[in-house]
């Protein structure tokens, strides 16, 4: 009697300690449930701001590239809204915007959507005359719904014109925001640094209001806004507790929309805190129901087989679990090795894909310490430098940015790096570590080719230029300078007058000034010594095309290439580039309308052969054999020297150059290059 009376105590007692257990882990299992929502609702609102914060840095810089375009032209040239239209070719339909350019006295030049000027404008416009080139200034209107930039137009001359470019808010809300939903309840919003709501989906007449200056109708659900003042005084990024008096309590997470130093917007993203929880409690309920009734059934099952063989019982549930655990213990180990043999595959191929890059990856602590590199940076610097090294190392000793724990970093900085030296490109992104600290995560891609071969470019372009005025000038005065020249001394022979004689004299020793003086420009433009080393074919033409990309001219033409595995040659890269970019210019030239422009190369026994094929106008059989003469051309405004340098160069370098055309068909120049050096 005794011990039924003390199983039944236990029971209760079990049953009471499950109960409070349960009670325990649903709080615990809430809590941990309402920390990892506040992080998934806090990377929504990151990817949120950091959509809208990339739109519109990628609006800026198009408007700084759109700003250096205009300072190398002129704001009165007719086709200035074609212009303007191809700059801005790629941005969509889907943000509003206006783009007005004014010149240096204020007056307007081009308005895309003929908006009037306001006040505003003026005391924008005023702003970027200020800036220095390649700045923008920002001016965040909530009160019209929009946002404006300035950019300054600058050239040689100075100061040309200012661009102003007007962004609607409502259409960044409803690219960015309105399709943002959380959960069956859940929402975005948006305020600025203000605190004026500028978007909110269930209180659109409360768009535009500011919660310092709050009126009767924005406490029908508030009746304060300190959790919001709190947002806006808060670092940028973060999570805060809405208690409502009346309806649901919220979570809301925010992040920062950096617009400028002193100038910010806050997206928010909102949930009913019940929403958070339903899930948790439904699931707990159940579970205290199932744990209850499990426990009662099995307590009277128990007490009667105990009564009746409690040995029994004991040596069976003793076997069973032996049985069980060894069961679990197998099944266990085959599902640990299998699951590590996964792991090391995965680690293997990621090893294998980082190692390949040809770009180097970095990990920095919050410290500023390197803690992991790939093995293209342990190249550059070397295994004994890796442990050493800091972020002062990889920016080139330049103070670290502050902002390294709150957005991208994008730059180009030149230095060395280790054994490298030259331009890198270098992206980094904040993550959070194991330990919870922020790391940062970076790129390092080696661009000192590519800013090669835009300064080889433009220096051809220089030599180019320079050679047609020199070649122009010699060829125009030399001839009749000739004549001159001759006729003075024919009469200071016949003259016998001192004064007269003295006079000559003078004349003949200023005429040989001007013959040097042409024949110092005519060496002027002459090639420069051939420096030979080795390079690829291939790599010459993608960056002649690659420099070749931003001209207007290029936009219509498709380009095809056909480029064979070639060995390296031993040649001269800066006198085969400006080659092949004078070709391929002169096929642009011959497709006014578009086409194709089709690059071949080939690799024959001793040389190597690369062709250019364009569908333009073609060049008439009569002219073929006149294409490489100098000063021939079939151009408004050519020179007839392009071609010319062009034979000139291949030739120094041991090759050739031949043309094939046909009228209204196109027209194709192929170059031969030999593998060896040419002596």
């Amino acid at each position: 009697m005794k011990s039924n009376i003390l199983l039944i105590a236990a029971a209760i007692f079990i049953i009471s300690v499950i109960i409070t257990l349960n009670l325990f882990f649903q709080q615990n299992y809430q809590a941990e449930m309402a920390q990892q929502f506040n992080k998934q609702q806090l990377l929504l609102a990151e990817t949120i701001s950091g959509n809208i914060q990339r739109s519109l840095e990628h609006l800026k810089a198009m408007s700084v590239t759109l700003a250096r375009l205009l300072g190398n032209t002129s704001l009165e040239r007719a086709d200035l809204a074609d212009f303007v239209s191809d700059a801005f070719a790629d941005v969509g339909t889907d943000i509003r915007l206006d783009l007005r350019i004014f010149d240096k006295n204020g007056a307007l030049k081009y308005s895309s959507l003929s908006q009037p000027m306001d006040i505003s404008d003026h005391v924008l416009i005023e702003k970027a005359k200020k800036l220095q080139a390649g700045n923008t200034v920002v001016l965040n209107r909530a009160d019209l719904q929009e946002i404006r930039f300035a950019t300054p137009i600058y050239n040689d001359e100075g100061l040309q014109g200012v661009i102003v470019l007007n962004l609607c808010l409502n259409s960044i809300n409803r690219k960015f925001i309105e399709p943002i939903k959380s959960g069956s309840k859940g929402y975005a919003w948006m305020m600025d640094a203000s605190g004026t709501l500028l978007y909110h989906p269930t209180q659109p007449e409360m768009i535009g209001k500011n919660l310092y200056r709050a009126d009767a109708s924005c406490f029908k659900c508030h009746t304060s806004f300190e959790v919001e003042k709190k947002i806006l005084d808060s670092g940028g990024t973060g999570v805060q507790s809405y208690i409502a008096p009346f309806g649901e309590d919220k979570i809301i997470a925010f992040s920062r929309i950096q617009l400028s130093p002193t100038d910010f917007w806050i997206a928010c993203v909102s949930i009913p805190y019940t929403e958070v929880t339903a899930s948790i409690r439904k699931s707990m309920k159940l579970h205290s129901i199932l744990v209850l009734a499990i426990f009662g059934t099995t307590a009277i099952a128990a007490f009667t087989i105990v009564v009746i063989n409690r040995k029994r019982i004991k040596a069976e549930e003793r076997a069973k679990h032996e049985a069980e655990l060894e069961r679990y213990a197998a099944e266990l180990e085959r599902a640990v090795e299998k699951r590590t043999l996964e792991l090391i595959s995965e680690k293997e191929k990621l090893d294998t894909i980082v190692s390949t890059l040809d770009v180097g990856i970095f990990l920095a602590d919050h410290n500023k310490k390197i803690i992991w590199v790939n093995r293209t940076l342990k190249d550059w610097f070397g295994e004994d430098r890796i442990n050493d090294l800091n972020l002062e190392d990889i920016y080139g000793g330049a103070e670290v940015s502050s902002t390294v724990n709150n957005k991208m970093i994008q730059e180009v900085v030149y230095h060395t790096l280790g054994k490298r030296k030259g331009y890198f490109q270098i992206t980094s992104t904040p993550l959070v570590g194991p330990d919870g600290n922020m790391q940062l995560l970076g790129l390092i891609h080696d661009i000192t080719e590519i800013k090669r071969f835009e300064e080889q470019m433009a220096h051809s372009e220089k030599l180019a230029s320079l050679g047609r005025l020199t070649a122009g000038i010699a060829h125009e005065i030399g001839n009749p300078l000739t004549s001159v020249f001759s006729f003075l001394q024919i009469l200071r022979e016949r003259e016998t007058d001192d004064f007269k004689k003295e006079s000559l004299d003078t004349i003949l020793f200023h005429i040989n000034r001007i013959a040097e003086i042409v024949r110092q420009l005519s060496g002027m433009s002459k090639l420069p010594p051939t420096e030979f080393k080795e390079a690829q074919i291939n790599d010459l033409i993608e960056s002649s095309l690659l420099l070749m990309q931003y001209d207007k001219r290029a936009k219509a033409i498709s380009v095809k290439k056909e480029l064979s595995p070639l060995p390296p040659v031993v040649t001269d890269a800066n006198q085969l580039t400006q080659v092949f970019v004078n070709l391929i210019l002169n096929a642009v030239d011959a497709m006014p309308e578009g086409g194709t422009l089709t690059i071949r190369t080939r690799e024959t026994e001793e040389n190597i052969v690369v062709d250019f094929e364009d569908t333009g106008m073609g060049i008439p059989r009569e002219n073929l054999k006149k294409v490489f003469d100098p000063f021939f051309t079939t151009k408004d405004k050519g020179t007839g020297l392009g071609l010319s340098v062009s034979y000139n160069i291949l030739k120094r370098l041991g090759g050739d150059i031949s043309v094939e055309s046909e009228e209204n068909k196109g027209t194709t120049f192929t170059v031969t290059i030999p593998k060896k050096k040419h002596e």
